[in-house]
């Protein structure tokens, strides 16, 4: 391995600190067997170690053919590292304790017509690894599991997009794993949750009375106290997957609070506003179901809104609609040039959820990013047809609300990037400031009623820049890592984040160049 020595940085694997509050620690580049790798998983141990788990792709399509798990010291000098192969098995998550790591994965045995829920187990300093079954799912035992035989053509019925599901609690002391079937006439998943010495609690089967298509899986998470589980979806009315059917809103909200005593459901609709989505913010004391919202049409929106509820009863406490400020809208569409173009769109398409965040002071911060794709077909000469697919990631969106429900502010920074090698940001809240770390060009553009915008570059001279937003809406910026200092650019769009620490890491990549950046925000 090569050390990278830049006059500026001085030695790569070392920490140093920038004029603001961000410190850096980077590995030595390492060289990888196989390009695309991503970063699945980061893990911080008490003495300040890290293991980070990469999974890599290859073949036909892609496929996914193993993971790097690599542990390094507190300066990110690598210990001990291993290159995990897998065959039909995926890593969903993962956890330290008492100097173990342990691997929550799940295994498609497809000979025996079987599914298994494994763990995983190795000391951290040698990577050798010895595994013991949680559950193990076949056509024989789904009854005893599901209550119903749900397996006319064998996995098959399985749904793809959660089959298997695995959330950790915020303190790491439980872990739920969720289920969804193909059942057409009803909505059918089955939840089981363990401790952190792989006991099982309980399980849970949650079956609604709506058919499989007509209610959309949202986001459910885990109670670090007892392990209660919170399960939230969008149920549609009237048989029809519609956002609206005679003018009205044809769909409502589900959320059930779950545990070994029992099961509680609450529904909950707004008659005038169109809710997108909505994402779960829970803690010891608060819970909340946040999203955007559109006064007209579903896609249209308009602002944030937000659900308060009781943790203990779900009842509602409050419900807000927040309209986009005209701050934000300004940073956005600019002053006078915009307003013609803000009242022609009606709304803002295509706002992507990035994190949704639970401040110290109960305020709730969420970050999105304006998303979406496009395809552009062309002819050739001799009348063959190709066609391409451009992924466009462009402005970034941040809103805080306090403690009742009320937005202090909404910002929009302008940002337009295309592809999806080194676009995108990763998002980190600290204190009362948010941070947004991000690849864009030296050329910082300015626009009118003083804005900015950030603009597209090449991997092969991508800038890692760090923006923040502080309490009361201010933001800055400031180039962290400038492309001439560095061998390889950083993947912002798969980083990850470690809010008890006020880290984030991220993957440096350049053909099969590889190194792990650690940025803590002091």
């Amino acid at each position: 391995m090569k050390k990278i020595v830049s006059i500026a940085l001085l030695l790569l694997a070392t920490t140093f600190t920038f004029a603001q509050d961000i410190s850096i620690t980077q590995s030595e580049i390492f060289k990888d067997k196989k390009k695309n790798s991503y970063l699945t998983l980061t893990l911080e141990a008490e003495d300040g170690g890290i293991v980070t788990i990469r999974q890599y792709h290859s073949g036909f399509g892609l496929r996914l053919k193993g993971y790097y798990i690599q542990y390094f010291d507190a300066n990110l000098k690598l210990v001990k590292e291993l290159d995990y192969e897998v065959k039909n098995k995926t890593i969903r998550n993962a956890f330290l304790k008492d100097g173990q790591l342990h691997l929550i994965e799940i295994e498609q045995e497809k000979k025996e017509d079987r599914i298994a829920i494994n763990v995983s187990s190795s000391d951290l300093n040698n990577l050798s690894f010895t595994s013991r079954n949680l559950l193990t799912f076949t056509e024989d035992n789904v009854k005893k599991y599901f209550g119903l035989m749900l397996f006319g053509n064998g996995w098959n019925q399985a749904d793809g997009d959660h089959m298997g599901d695995v959330v950790l609690s915020a303190n790491e002391k439980f872990f739920a794993i969720n289920f969804d079937f193909k059942n057409k006439e009803k909505e059918t998943h089955k939840v089981f949750v363990f401790n952190d010495n792989f006991d099982m609690v309980y399980e849970k089967l949650i079956v609604k009375d709506i058919k499989d298509k007509l209610f959309i899986y949202s986001d459910f998470d885990v109670d670090g106290e007892d392990g209660t589980i919170y399960f939230l979806g969008k149920a549609y009315e009237n048989g029809k997957r519609k956002s609206k059917k005679d003018g009205k809103v044809n769909y409502h909200f589900e959320l059930n609070k779950i545990n070994a005593e029992g099961e509680k459901t609450v529904n909950f609709k707004n008659e005038e506003n169109y809710i997108q989505s909505l994402s779960l913010v829970v803690n010891e004391d608060r819970l909340a179901c946040v999203g955007f919202y559109g006064k007209k049409e579903a896609y249209k929106l308009n602002g944030v809104c937000i659900y308060d509820l009781n943790p203990k009863t779900l009842e509602t406490n409050y419900s807000k609609f927040n309209e986009f400020s005209a701050e934000f809208m300004t940073d956005k569409y600019g002053n006078k040039e915009g307003k013609k173009k803000r009242k022609k769109e009606k709304g803002i398409n295509n706002i992507d959820f990035k994190g949704v965040y639970l401040m110290a002071n109960n305020d709730i911060l969420v970050n999105a990013e304006e998303f979406y794709i496009t395809t552009h077909t062309t002819m050739g000469a001799n009348g063959s047809m190709s066609t391409i697919t451009i992924y466009h990631y462009n402005d970034i969106m941040a809103m805080r609300l306090d403690a009742n429900g009320n937005l202090k502010w909404a910002r929009n920074i302008n940002k337009a990037q295309t592809g999806t090698v080194n676009s995108s940001f990763t998002t980190l809240p600290v204190g009362e400031s948010t941070y947004f770390f991000i690849n864009c060009s030296d050329k910082v553009k300015k626009l009118s009623a003083d804005r900015i915008s950030f603009k597209q570059t090449s991997s092969k001279k991508s800038n890692l820049y760090a923006i923040s937003i502080d309490n009361d809406g201010n933001f800055d910026y400031k180039k962290l890592i400038d492309d001439k200092d560095s061998k390889v650019y950083y993947k912002v769009n798969d980083g990850v984040i470690n809010m008890n620490n006020n880290t984030v890491f991220l993957l440096g990549e350049r053909k099969k160049k590889g190194q792990i950046l650690k940025l803590k925000v002091n």
